[in-house]
């Protein structure tokens, strides 16, 4: 996996000392709220451990990604495009920022423009899709920022804090982010 070098960060590849930063972050209900339902149970050191090392496989249906800081390497948190598909030449995206001290500082909306740009001029994608909580303001901010738009709502498709709320598909596709990036 190449390294994606930015102004700060850079999007590298998962090494096994980043086992301790995602152990910090994988059990705090702050930052799974929104997370895939597979985060609600707790998660043991060996569902760590197993997780780490899938993404220390290669794969040639995802590109797995840990958003580090440029000078020191240090965990931030990761950005995995996932569920690629060759033939319809697209990506779904899952990102999330290990620390509180972290959020809100643009390393998401950074990581994000870099992975972008990978995957439409390296990968010859045509499209990047997400899905977003509509209730997590914080992440729908970045997500415009870098570029995507809300395409359509899910209602009532998360359940979550005890009552159910709705899920936003978000997408960047090739043409727009070229008119954004002239290269």
């Amino acid at each position: 996996m190449p390294r994606l070098i930015g102004e700060r960060i850079m999007l590298r590849e998962y090494q096994a000392e980043d086992i301790g930063p995602i152990r910090g972050w994988v059990n705090d209900v702050e930052t799974t709220r929104y997370l895939a339902t597979r985060f609600w149970p707790a998660q043991t050191m060996v569902d760590s451990q197993e997780f780490l090392s899938r993404m220390l496989q290669s794969s040639h249906n995802a590109c797995n990604f840990v958003i580090a800081d440029k000078e020191d390497g240090r965990y931030i948190g990761q950005l995995d495009l996932f569920r690629l598909d060759w033939r319809l030449r697209l990506g779904e995206i899952g990102m999330v920022i290990g620390s509180k001290e972290d959020r809100g500082r643009g390393y998401g909306t950074e990581a994000l423009e870099l992975l972008q740009r990978f995957a439409f001029l390296t990968l010859g994608l045509e499209r990047l899709e997400l899905e977003v909580h509509m209730e997590n303001q914080q992440a729908l901010r970045c997500y415009e920022k870098a570029g995507f738009t809300l395409e359509g709502v899910k209602r009532h498709a998360f359940y979550n804090d005890g009552h159910f709320s709705d899920l936003g598909m978000m997408s960047v596709i090739r043409e727009d982010w070229e008119k954004r990036n002239p290269v």
